[in-house]
Formats: C-alpha cells, structure tokens, sequence
C-alpha cells in the first residue's frame, strides 16, 4: 500500500527537503495533514505508512502545476474566465497526480492512494458554491486520468480551520468554522485563530507533532462538511483497495 499525496505547503501537506518537486522518506518533511493521513490508514492497516520506506511519496504544487501546464491539455470548462483558469488548475493537479499514481502503481506492482490537498480559501462574499466547485473539479480531474483511487482533501476555507474544530472538546457541530476567511491578512482569519489558540505563530513541525496525538477521534471533525467529504471519500477508496473487486464509485 502506498500513498502519493500534494499539498500547497509545509504547513498541510509536508514539504520536500532535497530542492526537487517529489521526494518520500529522509527528503520529505512531513506536514500535520499529511500526519492526520497516516494515522486513518494506521487504524486499517496496523502501522504507519510514514515510517514505512518508500509507502508516502510527496508532489509538490508547483511540480503538478508544471505536469498540467506541459500536458497542453485543456482545462475543464467552466462559466466565467476568471472561475475557469482557477478551477481549472484543481481539475489539471488532479488529473496529473491520478496519471502519475497509475505510474507508480504499475512501477511497484502495488495498490495507491493519491490525494491532493487544497485550500478552499475565500472570503465570506466569495461565492457558496465555491467549494464544491472545486470539490467537483478535483473530482473530475481524477476521473478524466481514468483513476478511481483519488482523494480530494479540500478544507473550507483551509485546514487552520481544521486544525481549530480538532482542538475543540465540547461536543457540538463546529460548523461554524467554515464561516471563518480564509484570507490570511484579515483581521480574525483562520490562522491567526490558530496561532493564537495555540499561544504563538506555529511551525509545521510543531503542527504535525500536535497532530500525531490530536484529536483523540475524528467525532469533532465530523460535523464540518468539508472534512466529512473528505472522510468519506477516504473511507471509500481505502474499503476499495482493502477489499479488491468491490470497487469504487
């Protein structure tokens, strides 16, 4: 079992440490998303893929932008330019990330998971389809690569929000978090609740060791949208390569 996964950056995903755009092991730094990952694939499997030589190969944004770009392949068609170019990129990184998935599952003759993580970001005058927009464009992009084991990880409006329903211990629906801007320069931006929930700026390091033992379940999390996408996604691709000829929808 093998993950290939993208992030936009040190502080979800991880980042590579040997100046390439991919890299697994000793080279990848990972992120606190990237944490919370491996320990959903723990409960399944019974080990952590991070440790695993090997198991988690990392693309960068930039390295799949490039793929997009070099393909000459259209991007999915949307109504207004301006939506299209943006979503379009979401479209073109899945796609990529779904082709090079199928490369590196032929190459080590083993079952992968590719999931690409992004930001919704916005504000609260961006529109309210915005997400599923490109939810769906992620979506689409995986199935145009005719690669059924694709996973969008697509936060509202970024994964400090996340971060902050994890950090939570009342049980009630933390919905509310996905009102929260995603624009780091406002004045109560999902970063800076974060930071200042957790008494300073913080550093991907010290986000990914936080996330290694929180939250102790993912209940919390389950009541923002965004995450129960991506959770049930997740859940459905890996009942799929655990349980071949079920397949996947």
């Amino acid at each position: 079992m093998k993950l290939l996964i993208s992030g936009e950056g040190p502080r979800d995903m991880g980042a590579c440490n040997n100046a390439q755009g991919q890299c697994s092991d000793g080279d990848f730094n990972r992120g606190p998303m990237a944490v919370w990952l491996a320990r959903l694939w723990d409960t399944l499997l019974g080990y952590n893929l991070l440790d695993i030589q090997d198991a988690v190969v990392y693309v960068s944004e930039k390295a799949l932008d490039q793929k997009a770009k070099n393909s000459g392949k259209p991007m999915q068609r949307l109504r207004g330019k301006k939506q299209a170019v943006e979503t379009g990129l979401y479209f073109g990184n899945a796609r990529h990330l779904g082709l090079m998935a199928q490369q590196l599952a032929a190459d080590s003759a083993d079952s992968v998971m590719a999931v690409l993580f992004r930001d919704t970001d916005g504000t609260r005058s961006a529109p309210g389809q915005l997400w599923q927009t490109k939810w769906d464009s992620m979506v689409n992009g995986f199935a145009s690569a005719d690669f059924a084991f694709g996973v969008p990880m697509l936060p509202k409006p970024k994964s400090e929000a996340w971060l902050l329903c994890a950090a939570q211990t009342a049980r009630h629906s933390h919905a509310v978090f996905e009102a929260i801007s995603g624009n780091d320069n406002a004045p109560n931006s999902a970063k800076k609740q974060w930071d200042a929930f957790m008494g300073s700026p913080q550093t991907a390091a010290q986000e990914a060791i936080w996330c290694a033992e929180n939250p102790a379940d993912w209940e919390n999390l389950l009541t923002m949208p965004s995450f129960k996408s991506f959770l049930d996604r997740f859940n459905e691709v890996a009942n799929a390569i655990l349980r071949p000829g079920r397949g996947v929808a």
